[in-house]
Order: C-alpha cells, then sequence, then structure tokens
C-alpha cells in the first residue's frame, strides 16, 4: 500500500514540475515533456496495431 502512494507522490511531483509550479532547469522540464510525448506516442501506436490485429483476427485473415 506504502508503494500505491510513493507512485502518486512522484505523479504529483512530476505534474508539479511540468505545470511550471516548481523550478527547476529547464531542460530537465523539456525532456520530462518529450518523455510524455513519447510515452502518448508509443501507447497510441500500440493502440493502433492492437486494433489491427484484433480487425485481422475477426475477418479471419491470419
Amino acid at each position: 500500500m506504502m508503494i500505491l502512494v510513493w507512485l502518486i507522490d512522484l505523479l504529483v511531483i512530476g505534474v508539479r514540475i511540468l505545470g511550471g509550479r516548481t523550478r527547476v532547469n529547464p531542460v530537465l522540464r523539456f525532456g520530462l515533456w518529450l518523455a510524455v510525448l513519447c510515452t502518448v506516442a508509443a501507447g497510441l501506436a500500440l493502440a493502433g496495431f492492437l486494433l489491427v490485429v484484433l480487425e485481422r483476427h475477426w475477418s479471419g485473415v491470419a
């Protein structure tokens, strides 16, 4: 249960950094934004790939 609290705490710290409420090096903020955008892009690519696999499975083309 304590691990969940730590993860939420890290998420809050990350959101504060990305939102500009915590003063950090601009390079760190840019790197965090880049990491967030890459993670979102990877998630969208994975969702698209899984939709294609599901469509092929339902249509019977394997």
